[in-house]
Formats: C-alpha cells, structure tokens, sequence
C-alpha cells in the first residue's frame, strides 16, 4: 500500500538535480528510489540489471514477485514485446550463416488463409517484419478477427505482432526445427542466459512473477509454444546479457550489423517528437532498425524496445558507443510509471531521461 511518505521520496528522488544524483552510486539511488516509486504505483516488483563498458554491473530486485513471495535473481518476468529483439536475433543469425534470406517472401514457406487470396501477401519478408513495414495490423482483432492489409507492404511503418508470428512459421518451415531450439542454440547458450524461455521449463516452478492490476492478479500467460512476438521469460540480467551478446559482441558483422542500427524510416511514437516545432529532448533521427527501436540524438545512437501486456511492463536500452546499458522489468500494470524513471535516470542522459516520460500518442 502506498504511503504519503513514499510518495514525496519518489518525487524527490527523481528531481534531485544532476550535482546530487551524482554523488550517489546507481545502487544507492535504487535502494531508495525503487521501494518508493513501487509503493507510489502499486506495482509489487521491480528487477533491473545496468551494463557498464560492456559488462553487467548491477542487477538487483526490489518488492515481490507474488504477493507474499520476495522477488529474487532467479524471478522470471513476462517481458511480453522485449520478446521481438530476441527473435530477430535469431533469425539474422540464421541470415548471417546463410540458412535463410532475409528478402525471401514468407509466403513461400505458408501464407494465412486470411489473406491467401490477396497478392500482397507474395511481397511480405523477413527484413519487412523487423521494420515493421509489413502493411498488417498489430493483431487480427484489430480487423475484426480476421486478418487483413492495413497498408500495401513496405509502404509506411506500422507495429506488428502478427508479422513476428509469420515470420517465425516460415523459419521453422524453412530450416525445419522448432524455434524454441534455435533460439538455444543461437542465442541462449552462447549469451548464458539458462533460464529464459519461450516456452514453460521446470525451473519455471516458483520462480514466475505473477503479474498484478489495481493489487488483484491478472492474466498470467505461460506459453506451451512459442510466440515470436510476446511472453518470453527472463530476467533482467539474462536480457542484459542477450543485449551484450548481440550488440556488444556480435555475432553479425558487415551490413547486416548496420542495418540493425541504422534509422531508415523516421518515425516517432510521441507527439512532441513528430509535430511542429520539435522538443529539446527529442532526437534528430528516430524509427526502426531491424528488430529495434532507434534514437539518433547525433553523438550517440540508443537502441530501444518496451513490452507491455494488462500486467507486465518492462524496458530495455543499449548505447553501443558508450556501451551503457539498462533492463528493468515489472509485474504491475503501472509498471511503466516505474521502469520509465528508473531507465531513464541510469542510462545517464538528461535528454533521453525526459523523453522517457514523455507520453506516447
């Protein structure tokens, strides 16, 4: 339950001008900020891991997992659409091996018979998806249930779980295994990240962060097979290590690296930083890579991705210039209200700082 008093501390906490925050180490600031802005949002855990000149420095928890039992390093988060960068990992490592083409069409592995008979299904590919350029809807009830175009392929940048899922059909199609076991093989073990998942394992058992609404538990999705798009279970410091393994020592060279942190189609998901006049916080270049979200603010490029479903929230960032970097998950539907602070303070730039908690629109 939240306290007048862990209110004011979370505010103070946050607003402490520059010269304080500095004295204070990112475990000291977490130690008292983390409690209080939990309390302040009725959001009953937080897990944040922090990277520094490529290594993981920190990875600490704060509140419960479920009600009555502590979060620990071993509690696993629904990190819902922080489930994306993971698949496109592993299939630009397929790329880069050349077991798959990028440009090939997914209709030629199998197309939904939604839209079987539209011919603009022929032209939807791998590379398409990670830009979110398919022309599809996020998900099909969004079309009445049924699926259908919403924009003619590669026209416009549009967000897409369903491309995700045709993606990854088409890959196992391709390369004949199942995800899951690709996406050990590729990412997983060589990141050391042993107990993320797409899929429910034993050593799920008590360690399952159990998501939260206005105090009371809510859809608590635990998958038997994979999605390419949302429910992966980790922890802050295995996503940490996965950034570390596929961006700061990347299996993936040449062009294909750089198109992963490349802004082709600028675009902004917040209203400040798309129209008129823009704000001070705002980058100067901001849209899609492949698989990522990208901030250019010209001296530095920020690759960004969020997940959110009714009671997980969560957020990772990476800087491979400075190679900094911050993972926080949650399990409160206002766990945006928490994690967005929190990343914004420890990535250590005032400007990406405010455009964190800027609203999306």
């Amino acid at each position: 339950m939240k306290s007048l008093k862990a209110i004011c501390l979370a505010a103070t906490l946050i607003a402490l001008p520059a010269q304080a925050q500095d004295q204070e180490s990112p475990q000291q600031w977490l130690d008292q900020a983390a409690p209080a802005l939990l309390a302040e949002h009725d959001v009953p855990s937080v897990g944040v891991a922090l990277i520094e000149n490529g290594k993981v420095v920190l990875a600490t928890q704060y509140g419960e997992q479920e009600w009555g039992v502590e979060a620990d390093e071993e509690t696993l988060y629904n990190v819902a659409s922080l489930t994306k960068p993971i698949t496109a990992e592993v299939v630009m490592r397929l790329a880069a091996r050349g077991e798959i083409d990028l440009d090939r069409p997914l209709a030629q592995a199998l197309v939904d018979p939604d839209i079987a008979e539209d011919p603009r299904a022929q032209k939807i590919t791998a590379r398409m998806v990670m830009r979110h350029k398919t022309g599809l809807p996020n998900w099909r009830y969004e079309t009445e249930g049924t699926l259908k175009f919403i924009a003619d392929p590669g026209e416009k940048v549009g967000y897409s779980g369903e491309g995700y899922e045709w993606m990854m059909k088409a890959v196992e199609i391709w390369t004949g295994r199942n995800f899951e076991d690709l996406a050990r093989e590729l990412v997983f073990d060589p990141a050391g990240m042993q107990l993320t998942s797409y899929t429910e394992t034993s050593g799920f058992l008590g360690h399952v962060a159990t998501p939260y609404k206005k105090g009371e538990s809510v859809r608590n999705v635990v998958r038997e097979k994979p999605s390419a798009s949302d429910d992966l279970r980790t922890t802050p410091a295995e996503y940490a290590r996965f950034m570390l393994s596929a961006l700061d020592r990347p299996r993936i060279a040449g062009k294909l690296a750089d198109q992963r942190s490349t802004v082709r189609d600028v675009t902004s998901y917040r209203p400040a930083c798309r129209e008129g006049e823009l704000a001070a916080f705002c980058p100067s270049r901001q849209g899609w890579g492949l698989g990522w979200f990208l901030y250019d603010y010209g001296d530095r490029v920020v690759l960004e991705h969020t997940g959110g479903d009714i009671g997980e929230k969560a957020i990772a960032l990476y800087d491979p210039g400075t190679r900094r970097g911050v993972v926080v998950m949650t399990n409160g539907a206002n766990g945006h209200k928490v994690m967005m602070p929190i990343a914004g303070r420890l990535m250590g730039d005032p400007r990406l700082a405010e455009l964190l908690m800027t609203p999306y629109g």
